[in-house]
């Protein structure tokens, strides 16, 4: 337990009600019929007074239509035994409120903590004092029948002098806790408007009671009470029918995203997380997951940070909150991830439990096989999409995404570039070494070829020895340099293979669009097959770019005259 330094603000209501209680008891208008008044009619203007504050139609927890009862209590029982009956009802409506909530399992306005309760519990019993000190000034305490219409302006008096202490400290609260602007203060008063019609019925009852007598006057009050105390059971009513519908549709929004998310493992990741955020409330949020290839995965993210790749690192203990309160241990829902009896990972929620609903852990549970279907559709398109033994895109997923980036290109008026690459000498490797030695080649080129393939880039795997790059928004020129400085990368490096140090090569070959008038990703791959066939016939180890009209350039820059003896008879010719 411990009082923030924010709490003597929300104290100070509290302290100001103690003070103008003890400043105005010995006044004997104020007090009229004893600090309490009679115990009986304080006992019902207390019950009457609590069940009118239920309602709250605008979420906020003045007194709202409850006003209606204050004129006759500062007639019945004083302004001091009205403010002290206001207060002690605010603090009863809050627990009936909650409690009928937590029945209906409807939705909290605020996670209020004691501190604030007894705020809002005071500000009720200074707005009492406020409007009954108005009350006394417009001469309004006395029983006889006043002027036509006098009644009806003191009431609106009253009522604009007991907004003024709720007014006055949503203001302070609000520029000093929260540093807002004069818009966000304006739309948080608004609220308070709905306790107008009440001081307008309370003035009703007051004006029925001097002229008919108290009886009729009680018979109005008891009437109007009823009524709101319905239109409250009508509002958590509508309130618990909202929220079961806003889960329901929340939950299948949840569970088409994530079957509809994309493939790669960090968007799945994000997915997760977004829809987790929108079922219940968590600091920490970590996805881990079994990949086939690449073994465990695990990605985290705190409240309101950037998803990453590795461990959280949450805090031994939840953050504080404002108002008096215990700190207590993480909340940690750790949820496995199986889809017909496979295990595909496990997530792992760290939540405040000051802050969990009941119900939103049944409703995080029922999220669950979402979750672990979408993990497994992204595991089995990656699957699809990735060579196993090289980590590099498969042949298929990349010939969509060229047919995809040309049209695109073609249209737009955009760059696109193809670069075909082949391992020199792997047949070799295989006859020398074995082939458990040839994917040791083929995954130490890849690491080198893979690695810059972000975003518009894409490497796959074409077949055996051979790859491809996909270099989208990328000139011709800018993609030779890319290929001169992988050829390099891979000629410095050595791979050891039975105690004996291999060096190994690739060669090059270069097309771009629409530098070479290719009419379909066909004809362009095929002119970059050209390019590699051309580099594989002057040597190896070499990277050529296709200048159109048999003319190539190498990644120092040399220009290549070639006929067509060393073009592969398949190639067509076409003319820059």
């Amino acid at each position: 337990m411990r009082l923030s330094r924010e709490n003597t603000l929300w104290l100070a209501p509290t302290a100001l009600l103690a003070l103008a209680l003890v400043v105005l008891s010995p006044f004997e208008r104020f007090m009229a019929r004893g600090l309490v008044g009679p115990p009986l009619e304080a006992l019902l203007f207390l019950a009457a007074l609590g069940a009118a504050a239920l309602h709250r139609p605008t979420g906020h927890s003045s007194l709202g239509f409850a006003t209606l009862l204050l004129p006759a209590a500062y007639l019945r029982l004083g302004v001091v035994a009205a403010a002290l009956v206001a207060t002690l009802a605010s603090l009863g409506a809050e627990a009936a409120r909650r409690a009928l909530e937590k029945r209906r399992q409807a939705p909290l306005p605020e996670r209020r903590g004691a501190v604030r309760v007894v705020a809002q519990a005071s500000l009720a019993g200074l707005a009492a004092l406020a409007g009954g000190a108005v009350w006394i000034a417009l001469g309004q305490d006395g029983g006889a029948v006043g002027a036509d219409g006098a009644l009806a302006r003191a009431a609106l008096a009253c009522a604009a002098g007991a907004l003024l202490p709720e007014v006055l400290f949503e203001i302070t609260t609000r520029r000093a806790l929260r540093a807002e602007g004069a818009r966000e203060i304006v739309v948080a008063l608004a609220p308070l408007a709905a306790d107008l019609p009440g001081w307008a019925a309370g003035a009703l009852a007051v004006a029925v009671a001097r002229t008919a007598g108290w009886t009729l006057a009680a018979a109005w009050l008891a009437v109007a009470t009823l009524l709101v105390l319905e239109a409250a059971r009508q509002e958590v009513a509508a309130s618990a029918n909202a929220r079961r519908l806003a889960e329901s549709e929340r939950l299948s929004r949840a569970g088409a995203a994530l079957a509809a998310g994309t493939p790669a493992l960090e968007q799945i990741a994000l997915s997760i997380r977004g829809e987790c955020r929108g079922i219940l409330p968590f600091a920490w949020f970590q996805l881990e997951l079994a990949v086939p290839d690449l073994g465990r995965r695990s990605f985290a993210a705190a409240e309101g940070g950037d998803l990453y790749e590795g461990e959280p690192q949450p805090p031994p203990l939840p953050p504080a909150l404002p108002g008096i309160h215990r700190r207590e241990p993480w909340l940690v829902l750790e949820r496995a991830l199986e889809a017909d009896g496979e295990a595909l990972g496990t997530v792992r929620l760290w939540c405040d439990p000051r802050r969990v609903e009941a119900r939103a852990v049944p409703l995080f549970d029922s999220l669950l096989p979402s979750m672990a279907a979408s993990v497994r559709g992204a595991l089995l398109d990656r699957q699809a999409r990735v060579d196993r033994l090289t980590g590099a895109a498969t042949r298929r997923a990349f010939e969509q995404r060229l047919v995809e980036s040309f049209a695109a290109c073609r249209e737009h008026g955009r760059e696109l570039a193809l670069v075909v690459a082949d391992l020199d000498h792997f047949k070799r490797i295989n006859d020398t070494f074995g082939h458990p030695a040839g994917d040791r080649a083929l995954r130490a080129v890849a690491r080198v070829l893979v690695g810059p393939s972000r975003g518009r880039e894409m490497c796959a795997r074409w077949g055996g020895e051979e790859f491809v790059l996909l270099l989208e928004d990328t000139s011709g020129e800018t993609a030779l340099e890319i290929a001169e400085r992988l050829r390099r990368r891979i000629e410095a490096g050595e791979l050891e293979l039975e105690g004996e140090r291999v060096h190994l090569s690739m060669s090059f070959g270069v097309a771009a669009f629409p530098e070479l008038s290719a009419r379909t990703p066909e004809e362009l791959m095929a002119l970059a097959d050209a390019a590699l066939y051309a580099a594989k016939r002057l040597g190896r180890n070499l990277a050529l770019l296709d200048l159109g009209r048999g003319r190539l350039r190498t990644g120092s820059g040399r220009l290549i005259e070639i006929d067509e003896s060393l073009s592969p008879p398949e190639t067509p010719v076409f003319f820059a």
